[in-house]
């Protein structure tokens, strides 16, 4: 068994959709022997049992929503769907099986419909505001409707379906310590760059300042050392050697 979770604001937009015939992705509910497009409300907690038009119990859940109109997305909506291998289950079933997971969720007191839209799946319309106010927060709603799913399945012999693996959230204290962490490295990296640049200029101001003393003579490997003086040299003219060998 597999859910799926969304929240709105209107529960008429949902109701139009479930029980509406749809343009395409037909849905059908079998009655009296009969397919019939659209659905039927299998399992309420305020008398919509057998409904097929969604405006009655729209108009239920919207007088318990209005009572705290500063709520966000009040309309909580959950799809429960048989895996292709599980038995078709009855509508008196169904209606079981959504007493338990409205119960094992926590919106028990809160108005609900289940619509069957199918022969393998159903829906969920929980209004999170009850009639006097109080607020269904539905925290951590996919991980308990996976666990009520689990428990569901063992209770009416159905195949276990994979479950999402959500990751393990971190507490709070090593969330806030890889946080500082990660702004002390950001933090050292950019010190280390201002250094390099610092460095950087440096050792081209020095080049720049060794240019300009030296450029009107700069040194050369072939120049004297500070203090010497050139060794005047005398020249010597050699007169060629006679060739005493030779006769005239």
């Amino acid at each position: 068994m597999i859910a799926k979770i969304t929240r709105g604001k209107n529960p008429g937009d949902i109701g139009a959709y479930l029980h509406g015939p749809g343009k395409a992705n037909e849905h059908t509910y079998t009655a009296a022997g009969q397919r019939v497009s659209g659905g039927v409300v299998v399992g309420s907690n305020i008398g919509a049992e057998g409904q097929t038009d969604p405006r009655w119990w729209a108009a239920e859940l919207r007088k318990a929503l209005n009572t705290r109109p500063e709520i966000k997305n009040p309309v909580w909506h959950a799809s429960l769907r048989n895996t292709k291998g599980d038995r078709t289950l009855s509508n008196e079933q169904w209606a079981d099986i959504g007493q338990s997971f409205a119960e094992d969720m926590g919106y028990a007191e809160h108005p609900w419909v289940m619509v069957r839209h199918g022969d393998d799946h159903v829906h969920f319309v929980i209004s999170r505001v009850d009639d006097v106010g109080e607020v269904w927060h539905a925290r951590n709603n996919r991980k308990a409707a996976q666990t009520a799913c689990t428990k569901l399945e063992k209770a009416y012999g159905l195949e276990a379906a994979p479950r999402r693996r959500e990751q393990t959230k971190q507490p709070v204290l090593m969330e806030r310590k890889n946080a500082r962490f990660k702004t002390q490295l950001v933090t050292a990296q950019r010190a280390q760059k201002e250094r390099e640049a610092q460095e950087a200029a440096e050792k081209a101001a020095q080049r720049a300042k060794w240019h300009d003393v030296s450029f009107p003579n700069p040194p050369t490997t072939g120049g004297l050392a500070q203090g010497m003086r050139p060794v005047p040299r005398t020249f010597i003219k050699r007169q060629a050697a006679r060739d005493e060998s030779y006769e005239r």
